[in-house]
């Protein structure tokens, strides 16, 4: 199967308009992300940037459970009001997998030790992984050369905050690190799309 973006490894489920939004969001990620605040300093200032009818709900969360996607995005819009470079966002999200793979990226930490594995192991499984730490929301991986390709999620209205995109990218970039001597992400997602993303990948 082909699409304007190359071959298609992993179609959407369905037709786009039938996709459930994402309702309810892995609380893995809420935690990881007030871990890596932590980790830099950041925690006062994102906690007095927390508004109050989802503050206990957020502090209080534990790993492991699933949390309303509102409890979720007053999370990520209180990273987005921090007011960070790009740069850094995709380097907490970077951090964020980092202390997620023992939980919602296991699956690619234990494939990231066996022989020959490539980023094309992985990557076509991203729906697999989404659904992981997402209730909701579907993925469709293309291949546009021997190593590069496209990750498009939609459904997901987290996509809307900047940080959260630029975050998801660095979780993705992180992925794909762990098969390649380095490789890049860029953002190709249209400036008109709400619920989405698109990720170009490419490594060496």
């Amino acid at each position: 199967m082909a699409s304007p973006r190359g071959e298609v490894l992993l179609p959407f489920p369905g037709p786009r308009a039938r996709v459930k939004p994402v309702t309810m969001w892995r609380s893995t990620w809420v935690v990881s992300s007030i871990q890596t605040l932590r980790h830099r300093g950041l925690f006062d200032r994102y906690a007095a940037l927390l508004p109050a009818a989802h503050r206990d709900a957020i502090l209080m969360c534990v790993a492991g459970t699933w949390l309303p996607v509102a409890v979720a995005r007053a999370h990520y819009e209180a990273c987005q009001a921090l007011g960070l470079a790009r740069a850094e966002q995709i380097a907490n999200g970077m951090a964020v997998g980092e202390r997620a793979q023992g939980t919602v990226l296991g699956t690619v930490a234990r494939a990231a030790t066996g022989a020959g594995v490539t980023p094309w192991t992985i990557v076509p499984q991203m729906q697999r992984l989404w659904e992981r730490g997402a209730d909701g929301g579907a993925n469709c991986v293309t291949r546009a050369g021997p190593k590069e390709g496209t990750i498009e999620t939609i459904g997901c209205e987290l996509f809307d905050v900047p940080y959260f995109r630029a975050a998801f990218g660095g979780v993705v970039l992180g992925v794909v690190r762990l098969f390649a001597r380095d490789a890049y992400v860029h953002d190709d997602t249209p400036a008109h799309a709400r619920g989405e993303s698109v990720l170009r990948i490419q490594w060496v």
